[in-house]
């Protein structure tokens, strides 16, 4: 690696520059939700239908715990240039050749320990967490201010294709197909959603790569006391948010939904949800603003989680699919308004480091606080769980509107 200690030229602002940048950013973001979407939503319910424990399955969440941390070598995707390719498209390229390289070798590993697998796990996770956060940066730089809200609304888009893949695909296809087939396909499609970033050319990736800032700090976020506000109000929505969207997979096993409806039904009209809400929300932040569109998700989330306790009390599967589908629905507007600001926020000359840190360290925190909800979760009946988390989720997410989106910058 060398050091980057030049500031390279502005993004362009062409529209084709600003097209081909999208697409590039979009088709990885496809493979990036589809990760997540298995570690989400397709392990979870397939491990619990195996006989195993919540508390044994809510530590599959670990693996999200590298997506927490990569603001802790953030710095260093700022920093450094890797030998081969642009700034960006290096690191990128790299990370995600290293994660399709450990999903082949799980593939094909299945009578391997299980301990080893977990490991090959963990390093597709840190390849993705850092691939991810080189990507933010990438989007960062080469998206002009006004097109962050359609820059997080098509995001949102991409994940929640990835996601229909990871948490319905996946399920269906492992019922159908087995361990291997079905990892060898999710590699498969990582390494096609390279091809519109390998696309863009080097040339073009040079004239468009960020600045770059001599000594990239994670403490610049930390000590700064408007960006710890930031930091802090981001994290509290994050860790009332995810837990309860992530663990109702597992309610739907435990009040007898076959685990190919989950699949089907949850695992695709979940994402198409998603998918819907990420055209909804780039008109409404356009003509409302950010603080009027996340109100009016946060409503629904209320909602959601209001369903979601009446089917752990009825034992309805049809009304807690329900309640888990409009949960998602709900999440994504949520997410997609938090990342226009961070995308605002992070518009520095540390893009990855600061973007890791208001993502990573919010990210961190929901993923350990999911591990615990899980534990919670198995010595409490879910009835009592989204009744307490309903009470939560309406005090935080009502406090934390007017902090965040004070201004619409």
């Amino acid at each position: 690696m060398t050091s980057v200690s030049a500031h390279e030229s502005t993004p362009s602002a062409g529209r084709s520059g600003q097209f081909a940048a999208l697409v590039a950013a979009n088709a990885l973001y496809v493979g990036f939700g589809a990760v997540l979407g298995t570690v989400q939503g397709g392990l979870p319910p397939v491990l619990r239908q195996q006989g195993h424990d919540i508390g044994a399955v809510g530590w599959i969440y670990a693996f999200y715990l590298p997506f927490g941390m990569a603001f802790l070598w953030a710095h260093y995707i700022d920093r450094m240039r890797l030998p081969v390719f642009g700034h960006r498209t290096g690191w990128i390229v790299a990370m995600q050749a290293i994660a399709i390289t450990a999903i082949v070798l799980v593939a094909l590993g299945g009578q391997w320990p299980v301990a080893l697998l977990a490991g090959l796990g963990f390093a597709v996770t840190l390849a993705m967490a850092t691939m991810d956060t080189a990507l933010d940066a990438f989007a960062v730089e080469r998206i002009e201010p006004g097109r962050r809200p359609l820059a997080s609304g098509l995001k949102l888009a991409a994940l929640s294709t990835g996601a229909m893949i990871g948490n319905g695909a996946f399920v269906v296809f492992f019922s159908r197909y087995g361990w291997t087939t079905t990892l060898l396909l999710l590699a498969g499609l990582m390494t096609v959603l390279l091809i519109p970033l390998l696309a863009i050319g080097e040339r073009r990736q040079s004239a468009a790569a960020a600045r770059v800032s001599e000594k990239p700090s994670l403490l610049r976020v930390l000590l700064l006391s408007d960006r710890r506000r930031r930091l802090a109000l981001v994290t509290a929505v994050s860790c009332v948010i995810f837990p309860l969207a992530g663990l109702n997979r597992i309610m739907l096993v435990d009040i007898g939904v076959p685990l190919e409806r989950i699949g089907w039904v949850v695992g695709t009209l979940g994402p198409v949800s998603m998918l819907l809400v990420s055209f909804v929300s780039m008109p409404l932040m356009a003509r409302f603003g950010l603080s009027v569109t996340y109100l009016v998700f946060s409503i629904a989330g209320c909602l959601s989680v209001v369903l979601l306790l009446l089917a752990s009390l009825l034992s309805d599967g049809s009304l807690a699919i329900g309640g888990s589908i409009l949960m998602g629905a709900a999440i994504s507007g949520i997410y997609v308004t938090l990342m226009a600001k961070i995308l605002g926020w992070s518009a520095s000359d540390q893009p990855a480091t600061d973007y890791a840190a208001y993502y990573g360290i919010s990210r961190l925190a929901s993923t350990i606080l999911t591990i615990v909800a899980a534990q919670v979760a198995g010595r409490v009946d879910w009835s009592t769980f989204y009744g307490v988390g309903a009470v939560i989720l309406v005090v935080v997410l009502l406090a934390a509107n007017p902090r965040i989106f004070r201004s619409e910058n």
